[in-house]
């Protein structure tokens, strides 16, 4: 085989090998809830599931939430999990530290009625491979990433429209 080839190829298995361990490892994330609950998402297999990452320090959540909770307004009844995230610290005197009951009234303020999940060490997001807040990513049925979407700007309609077909398009 020349050596180009062997390389394409080789390059090629790298990135399967790199994907499969990005899905394997985001499948093994666990979250806590600010009621106290274990998320876990290999017990969400079978489901679409919309996460949002963010932050209450985030401007944009004014436009972020409001619009992740029509999505999950929209798609519930359809088996959709929706969850935003907060990568706030979980540790008093931090920096950007929010307690479960600070949460609970930064989602109430925004009218955010889905649950609320917790990645304080960041360590789901890190998997995911993120860098940036708000991201929503949207996990198939079989647990796979399956879009990420970077960012909500002042017009939320255009990303929110990404959202939803990327949703309808893993529901058919």
């Amino acid at each position: 085989m020349p050596l180009r080839l062997k390389t394409k190829f080789a390059l090629s298995l790298l990135i399967l090998t790199l994907a499969s361990a990005a899905t394997a490892q985001s499948q093994s994330a666990t979250f806590r809830s600010i009621d106290n609950q274990e998320i876990r998402l290999a017990d969400l297999k079978g489901k679409v599931v919309v996460m949002s990452f963010g932050g209450t320090w985030v401007p944009l959540a004014s436009k972020e939430l409001p619009a992740l909770q029509k999505i999950a307004d929209r798609y519930s009844a359809r088996g959709v999990q929706v969850y935003w995230v907060s990568i706030n610290s979980a540790k008093p005197g931090a920096r950007n530290y929010a307690s479960d009951a600070d949460l609970q009234a930064f989602a109430q303020k925004h009218d955010l009625r889905t649950p609320v999940l917790r990645d304080p060490d960041q360590t789901a997001y890190k998997t995911f491979g993120l860098d940036a807040v708000p991201t929503v990513v949207i996990i198939d049925r079989q647990g796979n990433l399956a879009h990420k979407h970077v960012g909500f700007g002042t017009d939320q309609g255009e990303a929110y429209g990404e959202l939803i077909r990327e949703i309808e398009q893993l529901l058919k």
